[in-house]
Protein backbone atom coordinates (compact mmCIF):
# COMPACT_ATOMS: atom_id res chain seq x y z
CA UNK A 1 0.00 0.00 0.00
CA UNK A 2 2.94 2.30 0.73
CA UNK A 3 4.19 1.86 -2.86
CA UNK A 4 0.71 2.68 -4.16
CA UNK A 5 0.66 6.02 -2.32
CA UNK A 6 4.23 6.74 -3.37
CA UNK A 7 3.40 5.90 -6.98
CA UNK A 8 0.30 8.13 -6.85
CA UNK A 9 2.35 11.04 -5.50
CA UNK A 10 5.36 10.61 -7.81
CA UNK A 11 3.23 9.64 -10.83
CA UNK A 12 0.93 12.59 -10.20
CA UNK A 13 3.98 14.84 -10.05
CA UNK A 14 5.27 13.43 -13.36
CA UNK A 15 1.92 14.06 -15.06
CA UNK A 16 1.57 17.52 -13.52
CA UNK A 17 5.08 18.59 -14.51
CA UNK A 18 4.59 17.19 -18.01
CA UNK A 19 1.42 19.25 -18.42
CA UNK A 20 3.29 22.35 -17.30
CA UNK A 21 6.05 21.66 -19.82
CA UNK A 22 3.56 20.90 -22.58
CA UNK A 23 1.50 24.07 -22.12
CA UNK A 24 3.84 26.61 -20.46
CA UNK A 25 7.48 25.99 -21.32
CA UNK A 26 8.67 24.77 -23.81
CA UNK A 27 4.95 24.85 -24.69
CA UNK A 28 4.51 22.03 -27.19
CA UNK A 29 0.86 23.11 -27.50
CA UNK A 30 1.65 26.73 -28.42
CA UNK A 31 0.33 26.23 -31.96
CA UNK A 32 -3.18 25.96 -30.52
CA UNK A 33 -2.79 29.17 -28.52
CA UNK A 34 -1.40 31.58 -31.09
CA UNK A 35 -1.45 35.30 -30.43
CA UNK A 36 -3.21 37.62 -32.84
CA UNK A 37 -2.78 41.38 -32.83
CA UNK A 38 -6.50 41.48 -33.66
CA UNK A 39 -7.45 40.04 -30.26
CA UNK A 40 -8.80 43.32 -28.86
CA UNK A 41 -11.05 43.83 -31.88
CA UNK A 42 -12.27 40.22 -31.86
CA UNK A 43 -12.98 40.27 -28.11
CA UNK A 44 -14.73 43.64 -28.38
CA UNK A 45 -16.95 42.26 -31.15
CA UNK A 46 -17.76 39.17 -29.07
CA UNK A 47 -18.50 41.31 -26.00
CA UNK A 48 -20.71 43.66 -28.04
CA UNK A 49 -22.60 40.72 -29.57
CA UNK A 50 -24.12 39.71 -26.24
CA UNK A 51 -22.77 36.17 -26.63
CA UNK A 52 -22.97 34.18 -23.41
CA UNK A 53 -19.94 32.38 -22.00
CA UNK A 54 -19.58 28.99 -23.65
CA UNK A 55 -17.96 26.90 -26.35
CA UNK A 56 -19.15 27.53 -29.89
CA UNK A 57 -18.51 26.15 -33.35
CA UNK A 58 -19.08 28.90 -35.88
CA UNK A 59 -19.88 28.05 -39.47
CA UNK A 60 -22.38 25.30 -38.77
CA UNK A 61 -26.07 25.09 -39.62
CA UNK A 62 -28.73 26.07 -37.13
CA UNK A 63 -30.60 23.25 -35.37
CA UNK A 64 -33.77 23.99 -37.35
CA UNK A 65 -32.04 22.79 -40.55
CA UNK A 66 -31.00 19.41 -39.15
CA UNK A 67 -34.29 17.69 -39.96
CA UNK A 68 -34.82 19.23 -43.40
CA UNK A 69 -32.58 17.40 -45.89
CA UNK A 70 -33.16 19.87 -48.73
CA UNK A 71 -32.47 22.90 -46.53
CA UNK A 72 -29.39 21.21 -45.13
CA UNK A 73 -28.07 20.46 -48.61
CA UNK A 74 -28.67 24.07 -49.69
CA UNK A 75 -26.92 25.36 -46.56
CA UNK A 76 -23.91 23.09 -47.18
CA UNK A 77 -23.63 24.25 -50.80
CA UNK A 78 -23.81 27.92 -49.76
CA UNK A 79 -21.19 27.50 -47.02
CA UNK A 80 -18.68 25.26 -48.79
CA UNK A 81 -15.23 26.85 -48.55
CA UNK A 82 -16.29 29.57 -46.08
CA UNK A 83 -14.77 30.39 -42.71
CA UNK A 84 -15.10 28.08 -39.73
CA UNK A 85 -14.09 28.65 -36.10
CA UNK A 86 -14.27 27.04 -32.67
CA UNK A 87 -14.44 29.55 -29.82
CA UNK A 88 -14.30 29.05 -26.08
CA UNK A 89 -15.68 32.40 -24.97
CA UNK A 90 -15.51 33.41 -21.30
CA UNK A 91 -17.14 36.72 -20.54
CA UNK A 92 -15.40 37.29 -17.17
CA UNK A 93 -11.90 35.82 -17.09
CA UNK A 94 -9.96 35.97 -13.84
CA UNK A 95 -6.60 34.69 -12.64
CA UNK A 96 -7.82 34.77 -9.01
CA UNK A 97 -8.54 31.02 -8.92
CA UNK A 98 -5.17 29.96 -10.36
CA UNK A 99 -3.89 28.50 -7.08
CA UNK A 100 -6.92 26.31 -6.58
CA UNK A 101 -6.87 25.25 -10.24
CA UNK A 102 -3.25 24.11 -9.80
CA UNK A 103 -4.18 22.13 -6.66
CA UNK A 104 -7.14 20.50 -8.42
CA UNK A 105 -4.96 19.70 -11.44
CA UNK A 106 -2.33 18.05 -9.26
CA UNK A 107 -4.96 16.05 -7.33
CA UNK A 108 -6.45 14.81 -10.61
CA UNK A 109 -2.97 13.76 -11.77
CA UNK A 110 -2.54 11.83 -8.50
CA UNK A 111 -5.88 10.06 -8.97
CA UNK A 112 -4.91 9.13 -12.54
CA UNK A 113 -1.58 7.73 -11.29
CA UNK A 114 -3.40 5.83 -8.51
CA UNK A 115 -5.74 4.25 -11.08
CA UNK A 116 -2.85 3.37 -13.40
CA UNK A 117 -1.00 1.75 -10.52
CA UNK A 118 -4.08 -0.35 -9.76
CA UNK A 119 -3.95 -1.60 -13.35
CA UNK A 120 -0.20 -2.11 -13.57
CA UNK A 121 0.14 -3.92 -10.23
CA UNK A 122 -1.92 -6.74 -11.75
CA UNK A 123 1.03 -7.33 -14.07
CA UNK A 124 3.96 -9.38 -12.93
CA UNK A 125 5.59 -8.34 -16.14
CA UNK A 126 8.85 -6.89 -17.16
CA UNK A 127 9.77 -3.23 -17.46
CA UNK A 128 8.93 -3.46 -21.17
CA UNK A 129 5.46 -4.89 -20.50
CA UNK A 130 4.69 -2.24 -17.88
CA UNK A 131 5.90 0.59 -20.11
CA UNK A 132 3.96 -0.69 -23.14
CA UNK A 133 0.81 -1.13 -21.05
CA UNK A 134 1.17 2.35 -19.58
CA UNK A 135 1.83 3.93 -23.00
CA UNK A 136 -1.16 1.95 -24.31
CA UNK A 137 -3.35 3.69 -21.73
CA UNK A 138 -1.97 7.06 -22.85
CA UNK A 139 -2.56 6.24 -26.51
CA UNK A 140 -6.13 5.12 -25.77
CA UNK A 141 -6.76 8.53 -24.18
CA UNK A 142 -5.13 10.26 -27.16
CA UNK A 143 -7.17 8.38 -29.74
CA UNK A 144 -10.45 8.86 -27.91
CA UNK A 145 -10.31 12.61 -27.21
CA UNK A 146 -7.66 14.67 -29.05
CA UNK A 147 -7.52 12.53 -32.19
CA UNK A 148 -11.28 12.15 -32.67
CA UNK A 149 -11.60 15.93 -32.17
CA UNK A 150 -8.78 16.43 -34.69
CA UNK A 151 -10.75 14.47 -37.29
CA UNK A 152 -13.41 17.20 -37.21
CA UNK A 153 -11.55 20.33 -36.14
CA UNK A 154 -7.92 19.77 -37.27
CA UNK A 155 -6.34 21.12 -34.08
CA UNK A 156 -2.85 22.37 -34.89
CA UNK A 157 -1.30 20.77 -31.80
CA UNK A 158 -2.25 17.15 -32.56
CA UNK A 159 1.40 16.05 -32.55
CA UNK A 160 1.88 17.62 -29.12
CA UNK A 161 -1.08 15.56 -27.87
CA UNK A 162 0.55 12.43 -29.27
CA UNK A 163 3.72 13.34 -27.40
CA UNK A 164 1.55 13.78 -24.27
CA UNK A 165 0.24 10.25 -24.81
CA UNK A 166 3.68 8.69 -24.96
CA UNK A 167 6.35 10.44 -22.87
CA UNK A 168 4.73 10.84 -19.43
CA UNK A 169 3.01 7.46 -19.73
CA UNK A 170 6.30 5.73 -20.54
CA UNK A 171 7.78 7.40 -17.45
CA UNK A 172 4.87 6.10 -15.38
CA UNK A 173 5.44 2.60 -16.76
CA UNK A 174 9.10 2.86 -15.76
CA UNK A 175 8.14 4.14 -12.29
CA UNK A 176 5.73 1.25 -11.79
CA UNK A 177 8.55 -1.17 -12.48
CA UNK A 178 10.74 0.56 -9.90
CA UNK A 179 7.94 0.64 -7.27
CA UNK A 180 6.55 -2.88 -7.75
Amino acid sequence: MKNRFLFAALGGLILFIWQFLAFAFPAFHMSSMEYTPLQDEVLAALDASGLESGMYVLGQPGPELMEDAAAMEAWQAAHEGRSHARINFQRNHSYAGMGMNLVRGFLVCMVIAWMLHALLRKLDGSLKQRMLTSVGVGVIGFLFIPYTNFIWFADPDIWAYLLDAIVPWALLGWLSSVLK
